[in-house]
């Protein structure tokens, strides 16, 4: 198999985990569709120094968020603030209403946390264990159970 193809191939299988991660940091369409390119050429461009010292999974979310965070800070310095005015254009699969009431909701809830409980929520919403959390962002596993504690409690504030 060729790099390319192996790329592609992680790509694709990867694409659903880097839409959900690019939209609790995006509520606009066309501004998640572009996070998400920025994130895959990101994913491509490192993958040439992925050593196996964690999962491809891990390394790829390492990327992903690592990209979205850049992304977030460089369209709040554009915006002067976040906005989620377009919070209408979100997606969801299911055709109940109250299902994508509760999406909805929680996905503004999720853009309304500081980014590192962002990511933390993000990421165990994505079913990562506290030790690739910690591994992901540099973190302990003292310190992401911390950070969860607190966010839980945000969620639970804004909910």
């Amino acid at each position: 198999m060729t790099q390319t193809a192996r790329i592609e191939d992680i790509l694709s299988q990867y694409a659903p985990l880097l839409a959900r991660i690019a939209a609790t940091y995006e509520a606009d369409l066309g501004l998640r569709e572009d996070l998400i390119q920025d994130i895959s050429l990101a994913v491509w461009r490192a993958l040439e120094t992925f050593r196996g010292d964690s999962s491809i999974k891990t390394f790829i979310a390492r990327v992903a968020h690592n990209r979205s965070v850049d992304h977030v800070l460089r369209e709040s310095r554009r915006n002067n603030n976040l906005s989620d005015e377009n919070i209408d254009d979100l997606q969801t699969m299911s055709p109940n209403a109250t299902h994508q009431d509760k999406h909805l909701d929680l996905m503004s809830a999720l853009r309304q946390l500081t980014l590192g409980h962002r990511q933390i929520i993000t990421m165990q919403l994505e079913g990562f264990t506290q030790l690739e959390i910690a591994s992901v962002l540099g973190l302990s596993e003292a310190a992401v159970a911390k950070r969860a504690s607190r966010a839980r409690q945000q969620l639970e504030q804004l909910l």
